[in-house]
């Protein structure tokens, strides 16, 4: 059994991570929001898909707000635990932010159908400007922030072409709606031929490694494996530029579907650049850190629930006389509904209103959180968003490592694919205390999607 000792042991020591690989991505992930404002923008003006150009508007201008208040300020839940304090690297973050100012103002105007083609105008107008820009920034902060304990440059160098990838994906769907549309230039149509070329270009180098680029092969096989699951998901599909590459214009039908492969091959490469991230020195601060943030600063708000406190006070003195032997039936009664599609102990959870609430506060999270459980002091299921594939949590460490340790006591587990979600997600589990008691009474689990904080 852990000992709290143990616990602090095992804690991170923020003083000594600076978030390093966080913001070499976040940084990096500036060149693909330019070109994702620009393709939405290209396609609301243009009245293709607008519905979802427009709430794609939305997401990538807060989200690029987002990275560069955390680059300038410290975001623990980003994983940039302190703020920035190198002059030189301020300077190119105000400069970025100043240069984005009026693509966000436009971009927010067309994301809430109150634009006009002159805030479209705008954004065509300065968004290379802006791209360039965010090169910059890119590669002050990876010059900045590469060293040995955290980062090596050839890692960095990895990890820029990775990200850069996703955005020659929304170029390339920017470009074909200029096609379509008739925005583009002169020039539009090559620029198209030569995103697609370097797009499959770099994704050799990814998989294969080009030591002239200062590209390593993949460092293990997991990334070489995300590497060539998006190699074929770009050989089955790249086929949807071949007439606009061969002098036709682009139907709209054709801008939609490149748009979809661009958002797939978007998700792709950051499958990839998560193992990336979680493959090279220091790996469990890159997730650990910002885990530990939202955990501890967002979900612990959860815990005070009167209802999901008076719900484990509930099943504890229920169950205050259940012995060893009827933890495991219910456990086993459990597993056995579950292969079969459900049953009464299932459901009685399920349906229980706290997990209703429980649910509710998941979809909230927009995607954060991907399952949360409550467990007694025994380990069994109180309340849960989604089906488990047991009851019984007490021979784990999610339940081991938390209510037997005490208040605070926090277990972050390591990372893993979730097929279910097509995400890689991690485990965060807290004791949860009795706020009338001061005493430990039972302990939650929520699963993260790791990739939202890296």
């Amino acid at each position: 059994m852990l000992t709290a000792q143990t616990v602090a042991a095992q804690s991170i020591d923020e003083s000594l991570y600076n978030g390093g690989k966080a913001r070499v991505n976040r940084s990096a992930s500036l060149r693909s929001l330019t070109e994702a404002v620009a393709s939405a923008s290209c396609r609301a003006n243009g009245g293709i898909g607008t519905e979802e150009a427009q709430r794609q508007l939305a997401s990538w201008s807060a989200e690029f707000d987002t990275i560069i208040d955390g680059l300038v300020n410290g975001s623990p839940a980003l994983g940039m635990p302190t703020p920035e304090t190198r002059a030189k690297t301020l300077k190119v973050l105000n400069d970025t932010a100043m240069m984005w100012q009026p693509l966000e103002i436009a971009a927010n105007k067309m994301s809430a159908a109150s634009g006009s083609s002159a805030d479209a105008t705008t954004i065509s107008s300065s968004y290379r400007d802006l791209f360039e820009q965010t090169e910059l920034l890119a590669a002050a902060i990876s010059g900045q922030y590469s060293d040995p304990q955290q980062l090596l440059q050839s890692d960095a160098t990895v990890l820029n072409f990775a990200v850069r990838q996703r955005a020659l994906a929304y170029r390339m769907t920017r470009a074909m709606c200029e096609l379509a549309t008739g925005t583009g230039t002169a020039e539009t149509q090559q620029e198209l031929q030569t995103t697609v070329d370097l797009f499959q270009q770099t994704l050799f180098a990814l998989r294969d490694g080009f030591p002239a680029a200062g590209i390593n092969p993949p460092p293990n096989d997991a990334v070489r494996a995300s590497i060539e699951a998006t190699f074929a998901l770009w050989q089955e599909q790249r086929g949807i530029f071949d007439a606009a590459l061969a002098g036709q214009s682009p139907s709209a039908e054709n801008v939609v579907a490149s748009a979809t492969l661009s958002e797939a091959l978007s998700v792709a490469m950051n499958n990839t650049i998560t193992l990336y991230l979680i493959a090279t020195p220091g790996q469990d601060d890159v997730y650990r850190v910002p885990l530990e943030a939202y955990a501890r600063g967002e979900l612990t708000n959860w815990l005070s629930d009167p209802a999901l406190i008076a719900a484990i006070n509930a099943q504890n003195a229920a169950h205050a006389d259940l012995t060893e032997e009827a933890v495991i039936a219910l456990d086993q009664q459990w597993r056995a509904e579950a292969g079969n599609g459900g049953g009464p102990l299932i459901e009685s959870l399920l349906t229980a209103p706290v997990s209703t609430w429980l649910l509710d506060q998941q979809v909230a999270t927009a995607g954060f959180v991907t399952e949360v459980f409550i467990m007694d002091n025994k380990g069994l299921n109180v309340a849960q968003s989604v089906e488990t594939s047991d009851y019984w949590q007490g021979d784990e460490a999610k339940w081991q490592e938390t209510y037997s340790v005490g208040p605070n006591a926090l277990h972050i587990s390591e990372v893993e694919f979730d097929d279910s979600t097509g995400f890689y997600q991690s485990q965060a589990s807290l004791s949860i205390t009795d706020p009338a008691t001061g005493e430990v009474i039972g302990a939650v689990t929520f699963g993260i999607n790791v990739q939202n904080l890296m």
